[in-house]
């Protein structure tokens, strides 16, 4: 660490400031310890920066989360390591503050062994953002790291790759690499530094990002499964907005070749821009002749056997066929489970959430009824018509969507598609609700 250390203690307490204080004697001599009112916080701040900031936050104080929504946008800042002090705070205010950059939070009653500890994990925090900050200086004076987006440029592109490929293998640790490029449907494209910016703000900060040409990038995901895939590229789809997309190929590392692993994301990202906002899995690997062959999970071959949808509108088995489950292995097929309950988490489940509030809220006669599975429902009626919208799961990676309108017992309107789950994101879901529920609102105002 520093040779000088200083730590400044926030709170409009004076109790609590020197209760901190008396417990950071443990600290070298010749660090300091300094204090002052939220208030006076940036006026003190324009002198020095200090190593570390315990701030105090009690009953929800907002003054103490507008002083760190300030400091944070300030460039001198944003690398400085916070140390919360909750006393009588709401989840919501903590999530809010580990959003705006909290490095730890600390409970009431403080103890001093643990204030200790979590003081020096942040002045070791304080060391590490300088020594990363300096490094990363360094890699962008060589050119291996745009100065502009911080991201990895096209020059040292496989390099790096191989670099991170090695390391995972090394520590035994699980990776994926997107190949992502946006959309080219959408009449709005973003340009590649905005584009770049959406996707640095839906990953982690040990992920990255390589620049593979002008509109393709690489994103190494660390410690992550197919499933972890599957959600970056559903909140980067998501950040994007309505007016845009992307289109994605991944594949998670294992024994592959380098080469190898290069030419299927290269064909998957060209399979999955003949649809709109998909993710390509090309995931089973061999050698022929020296040449990479990539077995792409198809629908139409998957289900070309697959029974017409009788009139009766009957729900299939969510157990897959013996002649499905041949065309994966047992390990593709927990992945595709694991990726689909977190579809049902992070899409499925907010959307039901969502129109049931609205419904609820423009009118109190309806009667709705949502759950989420492998069988998944969201109905709203009111008298003798009823919508509904059915999501049956294959058990492999496709849903069965049923838009369904009874009048009377008579069907109004019956649509199915058969579609994969991976490019269900919150948009379309959202899109095709509420079309539905418009349509049912029109058959109740005829009837009225």
């Amino acid at each position: 660490m520093a040779d000088v250390n200083t730590v400044v203690i926030v709170s409009d307490k004076q109790e609590l400031i020197n209760q901190v204080s008396s417990k950071l004697v443990l600290l070298r001599s010749l660090d300091k310890v300094k204090s002052c009112s939220i208030e006076e916080a940036q006026n003190m701040f324009d002198g020095f920066s200090p190593n570390v900031l315990i701030l105090h936050c009690d009953n929800n104080n907002v003054r103490a989360l507008s002083l760190l929504k300030r400091l944070k946008k300030q460039e001198e800042y944003k690398s400085l390591p916070i140390l919360l002090i909750n006393e009588n705070c709401s989840r919501e205010t903590i999530i809010e503050a580990f959003d705006n950059g909290i490095t730890d939070v600390l409970f009431m009653p403080i103890i001093d062994y643990e204030l200790l500890i979590r003081t020096i994990w942040c002045l070791q925090k304080n060391e590490i953002n300088l020594s990363i900050e300096s490094r990363t200086a360094f890699l962008t004076s060589l050119g291996v790291v745009q100065s502009d987006t911080g991201v990895y440029t096209q020059k040292y592109c496989d390099d790096y790759l191989k670099n991170e490929i090695s390391q995972s293998k090394k520590h035994n640790q699980k990776a994926c690499i997107l190949l992502i490029a946006p959309d080219k449907k959408y009449p709005n494209y973003k340009n590649p530094k905005d584009f770049i910016s959406i996707i640095k703000k839906s990953i982690r900060i040990n992920d990255s990002v390589i620049i593979k040409d002008v509109d393709e990038f690489y994103i190494y995901l660390q410690k992550t499964k197919l499933n972890g895939a599957y959600s970056v590229f559903e909140r980067i789809n998501n950040n994007l907005g309505a007016d845009f997309g992307a289109n994605a190929g991944v594949v998670e590392v294992q024994e592959q070749s380098f080469d190898d692993i290069k030419d299927a994301l290269s064909a998957a990202l060209n399979k999955a821009c003949e649809n709109t906002n998909s993710l390509i899995v090309a995931s089973d690997f061999y050698v022929k002749e020296k040449k990479p062959t990539i077995n792409f999970k198809k629908p139409s071959e998957i289900f070309a056997k697959q029974e017409q949808i009788k009139e009766n509108d009957e729900i299939s088995s969510n157990t897959p066929t013996q002649e499905v489950k041949g065309a994966f292995d047992k390990n593709s097929i927990k992945l595709f489970n694991q990726a689909y309950t977190r579809k049902l988490k992070v899409v499925v489940a907010p959307v039901f959430k969502k129109f049931e509030n609205i419904l609820r809220i423009k009118k109190q006669d309806l009667a709705i009824n949502s759950y989420t599975g492998n069988k998944s429902l969201f109905s709203v009626s009111s008298g003798d018509v009823c919508a509904s919208m059915a999501i049956d799961y294959d058990g492999i990676e496709h849903a069965l969507i049923r838009l369904t309108i009874t009048d009377n017992d008579q069907k109004r309107l019956f649509e199915t598609e058969n579609i994969d789950f991976t490019i269900l994101d919150y948009r379309r879901m959202s899109l095709m609700l509420n079309e539905l529920i418009d349509k049912f609102i029109i058959i109740l105002k005829k009837k009225s």
